[in-house]
């Protein structure tokens, strides 16, 4: 995925309940489990039958860092995959700085540098929005963020934008996996009804 993306969502489905449709990324590591650790980056609400909602998915990432509970966080650094973050203190107090290259060219690494009350959390943005959390990165411990171009759509009951999956009241944990890679403008629908379920389908894309 060289550039944004322009996604438009339909709803050709039968629900009468108004679906909460969600859409988050997974951190493509052998030990992120999305219905625990994903996080809800975009959430669209009230699109009744042939209604419909456009949104753009963009290229570019941020990086940033939280402690005390969230209360405090760093400044927002644009993020590159193949580069390192640090967390430190400086003269000023708390700041994250870039610290040259990742472990791994495919991966975004943020290192923890500072003595905090239950580490610290570092959360990936797209578009403004937490896109991508890891919570409780103890001092000298690193998070560790690998992203492939793909977006997953679910749908929920209960959820808000920026939270994580784990709290939300989900209607399935199966999700629809959106490959972005090579595409411009999309078109994704959902389709069905409570009798036989509903699918989420591509409709076009260039």
């Amino acid at each position: 995925m060289g550039s944004s993306v322009n996604i438009t969502y339909v709803n050709k489905s039968m629900n009468m309940d108004l679906p909460n449709i969600f859409i988050f990324m997974k951190n493509e590591i052998p030990t992120f489990d999305c219905l625990e650790d994903g996080v809800a980056w975009k959430v669209i609400k009230d699109v009744g039958r042939e209604s419909s909602c456009q949104f753009v998915f963009p290229i570019d990432t941020e990086v940033s860092s939280s402690w005390n509970g969230g209360s405090c966080k760093t400044n927002k650094l644009p993020s590159v995959i193949g580069n390192k973050y640090i967390v430190s203190k400086d003269d000023t107090g708390i700041v994250i700085t870039a610290d040259g290259s990742a472990g791994n060219t495919r991966s975004i690494d943020v290192c923890n540098n500072v003595h905090v009350e239950n580490g610290i959390s570092v959360d990936l943005y797209k578009d403004g929005r937490i896109m991508m959390s890891k919570n409780i990165v103890g001092y000298d411990q690193k998070a560790t963020f690998v992203l492939h171009p793909k977006l997953y759509w679910g749908i929920a009951s209960e959820i808000q934008e920026g939270e994580q999956l784990s709290s939300a009241v989900l209607d399935s944990d199966h999700f629809f996996e959106q490959n972005l890679e090579g595409v411009s403008n999309v078109t994704i629908a959902l389709y069905g009804n409570a009798q036989d379920g509903y699918q989420f389908k591509i409709e076009n894309q260039q």
